[in-house]
């Protein structure tokens, strides 16, 4: 490293440490480098730095006029969209916070979360009325819609925008609330968890300082934005001042035919849209030379699949990030140099990389007390990227941050030179007949079938041994595959008491959640019905 790049990277951890950022200050800095050129592309629409600025500051005063105070909560209910990237600059300008609604969720749910953050405005596709209308009558907090239509100017988002002259930045920052981003819920109702405008920042100059995003980046939005990994990257992407690309959603053939379009280099999947994008059968139709870097994180990658991706993009840098809503959302990264089949470095595509720069990471025991190299245990993180708890509700923070660390709910082990590898989630483990099972290792054991296109393995109630490996399996179009097949081929590379005992072959996609991750929970559900128990 230069001595001007490690200048530069210790001026960055100085700030984070200290807190003396607001996210506000990201936009306004590459607006005024880049005022005239392009910074989002979402279909026909187009936006410079200049008027990105402007819009944010309008709808910010237009917010205000709505009656937003310093603190107050504004919600977003909609598809990726040009208009995603001004909510989440414009309501922390006006003082706001922002609360991403997860699209797919129904309305009981999104209703909980609007009640349970007490939003007091929501911004939302005109598209989703019907949903917003069902529910809307429950919810005395929320003081007023604001829809827009992504495919018509005439709206009241675009009156309120027009009305209103550019408000003032208000300048929140450092321990002030920016949002709060509910969890997926897999294990109850949804936890909103409470970050920083500290604690995003550091993500974004974490990011940038890992992957090297500049003005040179053209980056694709495919994942969504309501999630943690798509919102940091607005941040993240807007503070490195790159050209931003916008998919509504994920489709395989929009993401490859954009690629080709706008020469994007840069784009995050998460392991279930690799492993449909390595297997599309128009993956190499289509101009892919610009894209330099594949970033994947959110839910555990296949080995196999992994290396199905390097095979099938040999030019492609893959790197993956490691973390959860809870920390911004990236702790650990892998870089690109260990993305490799042969030579010194590979043996580390299992890893979920080392350390990010301004995160202690740790593996623990059930007494909180620090693992030696090689034990497994529960991976903690300590670091400015920490959330600051659970909306309203101490219990659950106090029960998963103990001393500053974050107890993130993964299973894992560190070697010796600092390389951090997932095991299981610990509440995902499936304990038959007193031996503990890691899911992830049946998995990736299953996907070394060529039959096979997606898999879940999870415990089912047993008389005997109280829970056995269950695995759902679906099988690629054309290919076939029994369970006897399945059970079979487990058999012949692992321990016995680690094979399914027993297997659905499907031939309709599994379940997944908005961010792409596999729903066990829904796959659980009929096993453990009546049940006093629910793994």
């Amino acid at each position: 490293m230069s001595l001007a790049c490690l200048l530069r990277l210790l001026v960055k951890i100085t700030l984070i440490n200290e807190g003396f950022m607001y996210l506000t200050q990201t936009l306004r800095r590459s607006a005024q480098r880049r005022r005239s050129e392009t910074v989002l592309v979402c279909g026909e629409k187009r936006l410079t730095w200049g008027g990105f600025e402007n819009r944010s500051a309008r709808l910010a005063a237009g917010l205000v006029a709505s009656g937003l105070k310093a603190g107050d909560r504004v919600a977003m209910l909609s598809h990726n969209c040009a208009e995603y990237f001004e909510f989440s600059f414009a309501v922390p300008w006006a003082g706001g916070v922002i609360v991403p609604l997860n699209n797919r969720l129904g309305s009981d749910e999104l209703n909980y979360i609007l009640d349970d953050s007490g939003a007091r405005l929501l911004i939302a596709d005109v598209h989703f009325k019907d949903v917003i209308d069902g529910f809307l009558p429950q919810l005395p907090s929320l003081e007023g819609v604001i829809y827009f239509d992504p495919e018509n100017e005439n709206s009241d988002y675009e009156t309120l925008i027009e009305e209103r002259q550019p408000l003032q930045d208000q300048q929140r920052g450092y321990e002030d609330i920016a949002g709060i981003l509910y969890t997926s819920g897999t294990t109850g109702r949804p936890k909103g968890a409470v970050l920083s405008h500290r604690n995003l920042i550091a993500n974004a100059m974490g990011a940038s300082l890992n992957s090297g995003f500049n003005e040179d980046t053209v980056y694709l939005h495919a994942t969504p934005l309501f999630h943690a990994a798509g919102a940091s990257r607005v941040y993240s992407m807007i503070g490195a001042g790159t050209t931003n690309i916008i998919l509504p959603a994920f489709e395989v053939g929009a993401l490859l035919a954009a690629i080709e379009k706008h020469q994007v280099t840069t784009l995050l999947l998460v392991p279930t849209m690799i492993n449909r994008l390595v297997h599309h059968e128009d993956l190499h139709k289509f101009d892919l030379s610009s894209l330099r870097n594949i970033s994947y994180g959110a839910s555990p990658m296949p080995q196999t699949v992994l290396k199905k991706a390097l095979e099938e993009l040999p030019h492609v840098a893959f790197t993956q990030a490691y973390g959860m809503t809870e920390l911004s959302p990236a702790a650990t990264f892998l870089e690109a140099r260990y993305h490799v089949l042969e030579g010194p470095d590979a043996g580390r595509l299992s890893s979920c990389g080392q350390a990010v720069f301004n995160a202690d990471v740790r593996i623990v025991d059930e007494e909180d007390q620090p693992l030696a190299d090689g034990e497994v245990g529960e991976i903690v993180v300590k670091g400015p990227m920490v959330m600051q708890g659970y909306w309203q509700n101490p219990e659950a923070t106090a029960e998963a941050i103990r001393d500053g660390w974050m107890h993130t709910g993964d299973a894992g082990y560190r070697d010796s030179e600092g390389f951090f590898y997932i095991v299981d989630r610990i509440k995902d483990l499936v304990i038959s007949g007193g031996e503990n099972v890691a899911s992830v290792e049946v998995e990736n054991c299953i996907y070394q079938l060529d039959a096979v296109s997606e898999c879940a393995v999870f415990g089912i109630p047993h008389e005997d041994w109280i829970e056995t490996v269950h695995a759902e399996v679906v099988t690629k179009p054309g290919s076939n595959i029994t369970e006897a097949e399945v059970i079979a081929h487990c058999k012949s590379q692992m321990t016995t008491f680690k094979c399914p005992r027993s297997v659905v072959v499907r031939d309709q996609p599994l379940p997944i959640s908005g961010t792409g991750k596999i729903m066990k929970n829904e796959l659980r559900k009929p096993y453990w019905q009546g049940r006093d128990r629910k793994v």
